[in-house]
């Protein structure tokens, strides 16, 4: 069985048995104790995390808590003995990494999904660590001399409980889009690719991101399927006391705690014996229990899961976003990195530095934020190679948008002096080749249309007067109204009739140094959606 191999009969044994002491059935003093933390540790020491730097992260964490109104104790007061077992998925290893706060925070979500709908996910603790790791903006971005923005997932360890925060802002898929990966097969990911280099701590941000968007690492299939998501969340105050983590569980939520060095998820307790029952991620294959008055394991943070998406939920549009993209805007032709949408340090909603733009061999900042539920992306590309504060705007500024039905593709527009042009995207190469001197009977031609995801063929006559057909992908022929600009030729705006109460909108442009390519965005229902074209 692999490392994240599931002992069902545990969960139930243990479930059976704990439902029942909760509920009176049994006498909680007859349930047979489990192996205690303290006992466990001794041989998993290398395991935990580096105590300066987690204690530093589990204060800061506890802080923005505070700032963020997220603390919220329960006023339930439970009985002597709760146990949530029962609502508990399989048990998981996270092997020789240092993945625990992943590992607790997927399982408290399982957890949560198999409480509310009933349904027994597996979710990917490798996408979750991801997040965590390439979706960090370090807070001294300005300042610091360290050749990378984030931290890598290669490296163990940095975070703790408040991953629960990021998974309320990313959603993560199943394990099979995304399995985990042991510390053998991450290392031979970076040594089978050279464009990594060693990942020490002098990394650049190129070797870094080489290593986060490697198909074997987390596969794009992966971010196009991330549905599930905390809906709601709270916290506990710092060093909470047996009293309040007794009010978590009393109401039904487990705990992702910090103890010192490491992150498990409480998911009962035992007020008669002064023990929590845990749920961890070594590979004992049942639960542990750990003191309420352990001195060297105490609980130092926790945030609990209150409430989930809907399993059958669309994807999230932000996650289709993250990773690298070919871009042409107009004929200029570089490389866009997207390496979060969100900055979970700020509030959300706020735009902050996404990545960075590739061209000549240079490269500059990209700041911006996402829009209409994640499928649009606003963004604004630095006109110098030199740092710029996350999330202002400066340099040229673009939108996008990200196909319903291709998600590999999004297109969208710019402005330079004022005039629009065409902005393109693709996960692969582009089409096109370059040319110049652009007319409006450059237009005249057929051109294999695309506009989120629908296909077509749009045929034009005329510049001026504009005259046009679209054939649609069954074979019908449509009139499209509109016409060129009457300044900038390369501006076509047309109405595509699809129905009797759809006149469908667009405002496409063509590539003023390509001829053979155009990319714009057309309305429906009140939204904004991504259109694009190659002549044929």
């Amino acid at each position: 069985m692999s490392d994240k191999a599931v002992n069902r009969r545990n969960v139930l044994r243990l479930g059976a048995v704990a439902g029942a002491a909760a509920a009176g059935l049994v006498n909680a003093s007859t349930a047979s104790a489990a192996p205690r933390f303290e006992d466990v540790v001794r041989t998993r020491r290398h395991l935990l995390l580096d105590a300066e730097g987690h204690r530093r992260a589990v204060d800061a964490a506890n802080a923005a808590a505070r700032a963020n109104g997220l603390i919220e104790v329960p006023s339930k007061a439970g009985p002597d003995f709760v146990s949530l077992a029962a609502n508990q998925t399989g048990f998981r290893n996270q092997g020789s990494r240092g993945t625990c706060y992943a590992f607790a925070a997927c399982a408290a979500v399982e957890a949560a999904y198999k409480r509310k709908y009933r349904v027994d996910l597996d979710l990917s603790e490798q996408f979750a660590y991801h997040i965590n790791k390439a979706g960090e903006l370090y807070p001294d971005y300005m300042t610091t001399s360290v050749p990378h923005e984030n931290n890598s997932s290669y490296w163990g360890f940095q975070g703790n409980a408040d991953i629960v925060d990021k998974l309320a802002r990313a959603a993560i898929p199943a394990e099979s889009l995304a399995p985990y990966l042991d510390g053998g097969p991450m290392e031979t990911l970076r040594v089978n690719n050279p464009a990594c280099g060693t990942l020490t701590w002098e990394a650049t941000q190129e070797q870094v991101d080489t290593y986060e968007f490697l198909e074997g690492h987390v596969p794009t299939a992966a971010r196009q399927n991330a549905r599930y998501r905390v809906a709601r969340f709270a916290a506990l105050p710092g060093s909470p006391t047996p009293s309040q983590v007794e009010a978590v569980i009393a109401s039904g939520y487990e705990l992702v705690a910090d103890v010192s060095q490491h992150c498990v998820l409480v998911v009962g307790y035992d007020r008669t014996r002064r023990v929590y029952l845990v749920k961890n991620s070594w590979g004992e294959g049942h639960l542990i229990e750990l003191s309420y008055d352990s001195t060297e394991w105490p609980l130092l943070s926790g945030r609990y899961v209150i409430d989930v998406e809907n399993p059958n939920a669309a994807p999230q549009f932000d996650a289709f976003w993250v990773g690298r993209w070919q871009m042409d805007h107009d004929g200029w032709r570089g490389e866009l990195v997207i390496r979060r949408t969100t900055d979970y340090r700020s509030t959300q909603g706020a735009p902050t530095k996404l990545g960075s733009y590739y061209r000549d061999g240079k490269r500059y900042d990209v700041n911006g934020v996402t829009a209409q539920n994640g499928q649009g992306l606003h963004f604004w590309i630095a006109d110098t190679t030199n740092k710029v504060q996350p999330g202002a705007r400066s340099g040229q500024e673009f939108w996008a948008y990200v196909h319903s039905g291709d998600v590999r593709q999004a297109a969208g527009f710019t402005t330079w002096s004022g005039i629009p042009f065409g902005v393109s995207l693709a996960r692969g190469a582009q089409p096109g080749r370059p040319t110049g001197g652009f007319t409006a009977n450059d237009w005249i031609g057929a051109w294999d249309m695309n506009h989120d995801g629908w296909q077509g063929t749009l045929r034009i006559t005329s510049a001026r007067p504009f005259a046009a057909t679209y054939t649609r992908s069954n074979g019908q022929v449509l009139t499209v109204g509109g016409g060129l600009d009457a300044t900038h030729a390369h501006v076509l705006r047309a109405t595509i009739p699809f129905s009797p109460d759809n006149n469908q909108a667009f405002q496409l442009h063509a590539h003023t140094r390509e001829k053979d390519v155009f990319s714009g965005t057309t309305q429906w229902a009140g939204l904004t959606y991504a259109a694009k074209g190659r002549r044929i």
